[in-house]
């Protein structure tokens, strides 16, 4: 008699058990479901056990039931065997490594449509084994889209920062950067280059006599002139102020940079924008200090360089304008 009733406790427990073992499993399913975002777990085989709607609909678009029980290698018609082999990659790393997963990367959903997600994942283990993965998907779409949108706004806002708002050319914040940048690098590696002061003649006269407005248009003019002649991928141009221009490029010599120079100087005169006293010349022209820096020097800091090659613009100016002084710095 005890024996029965013992085995009908038993029986009660067992009943008891798989009933709360029936309830629990549609808790979690009804959760998994409630859940907007892709969920899933599967064994150690990549067979999936359970899937939520969000994935099943959003990612491979169809049912639960085309999907559990199988792995992404039996449903070719939803997911390519390439991208199959890299979650399984991914699942390889975390079961080499029980615990927890995240990682970020690019998904085709069912819609055809190509979404950024962060991949959640964790290993859920019986005695230290690891018998499958649980994962949630976050589609951080959104979030990705509106950081290119801000990093797209910030490099506008630094290119704007960094130019001069009438020419276009750099401004001087940026050309006292960029001079840094070609020193560091001589230093680094011997890399050549030149530097040069361009200052357009008798600008004070021009706005005297045609009024700023047509100033600022010969500003411009010169400004185009300079960017079409040093238009290769290292030369760098700049606005200074006023009618001052900085020029920093990279030649093969010292009299390649004298001749790029002298074809600058000659292109301006080309434009044959009348100037402001026709005695001199009847054309508006240039005065121009060319630095060749060939060496690396602890003396040679922007304002050092800066100072002398002035200098040169500046005897340009008092031997009778329309020319180019040059000097190598060694």
């Amino acid at each position: 008699m005890q024996n029965n009733n013992e085995k009908k406790e038993i029986e009660t427990q067992l009943k008891f058990f798989n009933d709360s073992l029936k309830s629990n499993n549609s808790f979690l399913q009804m959760l998994f479901d409630t859940v907007p975002n892709p969920m899933f777990y599967k064994d150690r085989s990549g067979k999936y056990l359970y899937c939520n709607n969000a994935f099943s609909k959003t990612i491979l678009g169809i049912t639960k039931e085309q999907i559990e029980g199988k792995t992404l290698f039996e449903l070719p018609e939803v997911i390519p065997k390439e991208y199959a082999e890299i979650y399984k990659q991914k699942d390889e790393e975390l079961f080499d490594n029980p615990g927890i997963q995240n990682y970020e990367t690019k998904v085709k959903c069912a819609d055809n449509e190509v979404r950024h997600y962060n991949f959640y994942k964790a290993t859920f283990q019986e005695d230290g084994v690891a018998l499958g993965i649980v994962g949630i998907m976050l589609d951080i779409t959104s979030y990705k889209k509106t950081l290119e949108e801000l990093d797209r706004k910030n490099k506008m806002l630094s290119g704007l920062s960094n130019t001069d708002f009438l020419t276009n050319l750099g401004n001087r914040r940026y050309f006292e950067t960029t001079f840094s940048k070609k020193l560091a690098y001589l230093n680094r590696s011997n890399q050549e280059f030149s530097f040069a002061l361009i200052d357009i003649d008798f600008f004070k006269d021009y706005n005297d006599k045609f009024g700023h407005q047509k100033g600022d248009k010969v500003l411009k003019k010169v400004a185009k002139a300079i960017r079409n002649t040093l238009n290769r991928e290292n030369d760098f141009c700049f606005r200074l102020g006023g009618e001052e221009f900085g020029l920093l490029f990279n030649t093969n010599s010292t009299e390649d940079s004298y001749a790029l120079m002298e074809k600058l100087r000659m292109n301006i005169i080309s434009k044959e924008i009348t100037a402001a006293n026709t005695s001199i010349y009847p054309y508006l022209t240039v005065s121009i200090g060319l630095g060749n820096i060939l060496k690396s020097n602890k003396n040679f800091t922007v304002s050092y360089l800066y100072n002398n090659v002035d200098k040169l613009l500046y005897e340009s100016k008092e031997k009778g304008r329309n020319q180019t002084r040059m000097k190598n710095f060694i």
